[in-house]
């Protein structure tokens, strides 16, 4: 559905607009749209909105409340995930697992790119879980200084779910400047789209 509504935006960016072959295939776009949605169905990327939060480079560091945005350097009761040292380290609640290499609880977290699927194909532990190798060269990893993407799924405190999602972060090697730059979910338990909505994108929701 998602991928049918991406197509849809695209072709309203095609230089072809205006011209009776675009008009045709709008209208037929839009036939299609109404077949493929339901009226009944109810779906919503939930954004955090942009927060800028500074990751600490401390044990402690923030811990952040993926449901209410809740974020606080010292253990919160419904906490999600916990970055550390500057983004060195990487915690997950037993309610909130990072998509990594493997299942075991350890495995290295992945970072993810613009438009990268994030759902339940992945790789995701149990319990609670960490990360320490996740800054490197690699294609995979994130890199000091750089944003990058994190997926996810994700539990919410009234313990429904699993949802899945994404978080916008800038590591440090336990250096001043990292950040959590923003994250999103989508509440249907269908995938996402890494990095979408981002601060300056429309944000497409079906009532």
């Amino acid at each position: 559905m998602k991928r049918l509504l991406t197509f849809v935006i695209a072709s309203l960016r095609s230089p072809l607009r205006g011209s009776p072959r675009f008009a045709g295939l709008a209208v037929a776009l839009c036939l299609a749209l109404s077949v493929a949605i339901p009226h009944s169905a109810q779906s919503a990327v939930i954004y955090s909105g942009l927060q800028n939060i500074p990751i600490p480079t401390t044990f402690d560091g923030v811990y952040v409340d993926i449901d209410n945005g809740s974020t606080s350097t010292s253990t919160i009761v419904g906490w999600d995930v916990n970055i550390f040292f500057g983004g060195v380290g990487i915690g997950g609640s037993t309610d909130f697992q990072p998509a990594r290499i493997g299942t075991s609880n350890m495995d290295t977290v992945l970072k993810y790119a613009l438009n990268d699927v994030i759902d339940g194909s992945l790789l995701y532990s149990t319990g609670e879980t960490g990360s320490s190798d996740h800054l490197g060269p690699g294609l995979n990893q994130f890199q000091e200084g750089v944003e990058g993407d994190l997926g996810f799924s994700f539990t919410k405190n009234d313990s429904s779910g699993p949802y899945y999602g994404w978080m916008r972060l800038t590591p440090t090697a336990n250096n001043p400047g990292g950040v959590i730059s923003d994250w999103a979910w989508e509440d249907s338990g269908s995938f996402i789209l890494a990095g979408t909505p981002e601060p300056g994108r429309a944000m497409l929701t079906l009532i």
